[in-house]
């Protein structure tokens, strides 16, 4: 059987071609979840840690891919296919990205294939998400080397897959 075919980013020292500001540029983390590229506003990002010692959870939500030990605290493992409905990857997950919320109780993290890298984009290069198979979720779409990138709407990621939490779970940057 052969192996799976990698699909990382190439290091980036690419230059987007415009005028605009360095303050007009949208900083991203960039992973790789669900065999699918993600930016993630680097504001809610608390940090990036590797996945080792991961618990399942008896009879948990599809969502919930396990918790972990993160230097005596249990964080709470999201899997973005249980999140989004959406088939698993193919290749196993790696790293954590862990949020940075308002309430510092709720100690959260998304669990990535791959961490690519920060990158400031241009707020003009980001483009409305399809109106079909984007779930609600998405605040924007670009394109990077050849592969798109959907920049997740993280409070709308969480109302749909747990919409009892509701308001609970506001994030530090989203006003």
């Amino acid at each position: 059987m052969s192996e799976p075919e990698e699909q990382a980013l190439a290091p980036i020292d690419l230059e987007w071609e415009t005028d605009e500001a360095p303050e007009e540029l949208r900083r991203l983390i960039l992973f790789q979840a669900c065999d699918e590229w993600f930016g993630l506003p680097l504001e809610w990002v608390r940090e990036i840690q590797p996945l080792e010692g991961v618990t399942r959870v008896p009879n948990a939500p599809a969502e919930i891919l396990g918790i972990l030990n993160l230097r005596g605290r249990v964080l709470t493992l999201f899997d973005l296919a249980g999140c989004l409905g959406i088939p698993p990857g193919t290749q196993p997950n790696t790293h954590a990205v862990v949020l940075d919320f308002a309430d510092p109780e709720i100690n959260v993290g998304l669990a990535a294939q791959q961490i690519a890298q920060v990158r400031g984009v241009p707020v003009s290069a980001l483009e409305p998400p399809p109106r079909e198979g984007s779930l609600g979720v998405l605040e924007g779409v670009f394109e990077l080397e050849g592969k798109v990138v959907g920049v997740l709407d993280l409070p709308r990621v969480f109302a749909r897959a747990l919409p009892e939490w509701g308001v609970a779970l506001q994030m530090r940057g989203a006003g």
